[in-house]
C-alpha cells in the first residue's frame, strides 16, 4: 500500500500484489531450507519489493535508456569514490559523465520521473552471491548501513526524513530550504550513491 501511494493512478493495488506474489515465490525457490525465519522474512521482503519495482520499470517505454543512465551514474560514483577515497561532489560526477552540472541534475530528475529511485531498489540482486546466499537479508542490512554511513550528511538527512519520518518531498524541501524538485534530485543521487556503495561490498 505504501508503494501504491507513490505510483501513477493507473497502476492498481491488485497489479502490485500479483507481482509481489511472484517475488515471494521466487524467494521460496531460492532460499536455503535451513534459513532462519527472520532472515527469510528480510530476504522475501526485498524479493517482493524487487518484483513489484521490476513491473513498474517495465511500464515505462523509455525505461531502457533511463536504466542505462542510472547504471552510468552509479558506475561513475563508484569509480570516483574509489579513486578519490571520499564521496565525490556533484560537479565531479557530472564531469566524468561528460555533462554540465545542470544536465546531470536534469538526468536525476528524469530518472526520478521514471520511478527508478526507491530505496527498495537497492535490493539483493545488487549483491555478489545473492542468488544462493542464505544470509542475504543480513548481508543487505549491514551493507546498506555501511553505505548510508558514507553519504554526505545532507543526503543522510533526506533519506531519514523520507523513509523514517515518512515526509513528503515538499515537507523535506521546507526543512532543507530547497524546492521539491531539488529534494527529488537529492533523493535520486542518494540512492545511486547507495547502489555504488553496495556494488563495492
Amino acid at each position: 500500500m505504501r508503494l501504491a501511494r507513490r505510483v501513477p493512478s493507473e497502476v492498481t493495488v491488485g497489479d502490485l500484489v500479483s507481482y509481489g506474489w511472484i517475488g515471494l515465490i521466487e524467494a521460496f525457490r531460492r532460499a536455503q531450507p535451513d534459513m532462519p525465519e527472520n532472515e527469510f522474512e528480510a530476504y522475501a521482503l526485498y524479493r517482493v519489493k524487487g518484483a513489484m519495482l521490476d513491473y513498474l520499470r517495465g511500464l515505462d517505454p523509455a525505461s531502457r535508456s533511463t536504466r542505462k543512465a542510472s547504471r552510468l551514474i552509479a558506475r561513475a560514483i563508484g569509480g570516483l569514490s574509489q579513486s578519490l577515497g571520499r564521496a565525490p561532489e556533484e560537479e565531479e560526477i557530472a564531469n566524468v559523465l561528460g555533462m554540465t552540472e545542470e544536465q546531470y541534475r536534469q538526468t536525476l530528475t528524469d530518472i526520478a520521473a521514471a520511478g527508478m529511485v526507491r530505496l527498495e531498489m537497492v535490493h539483493l540482486d545488487n549483491m555478489p552471491g545473492s542468488d544462493d546466499s542464505s544470509e542475504g537479508g543480513r548481508l543487505l542490512s549491514s551493507a546498506l548501513a555501511r553505505a548510508i554511513g558514507t553519504l554526505p550528511p545532507r543526503l543522510q538527512q533526506v533519506l531519514a526524513l523520507y523513509y523514517q519520518e515518512d515526509c513528503t518531498l515538499r515537507e523535506i524541501g521546507d526543512v532543507l530550504g530547497v524546492t521539491e524538485s531539488r529534494v527529488s534530485q537529492l533523493h535520486t543521487e542518494a540512492v545511486h550513491r547507495l547502489r555504488a556503495g553496495i556494488g563495492r561490498e
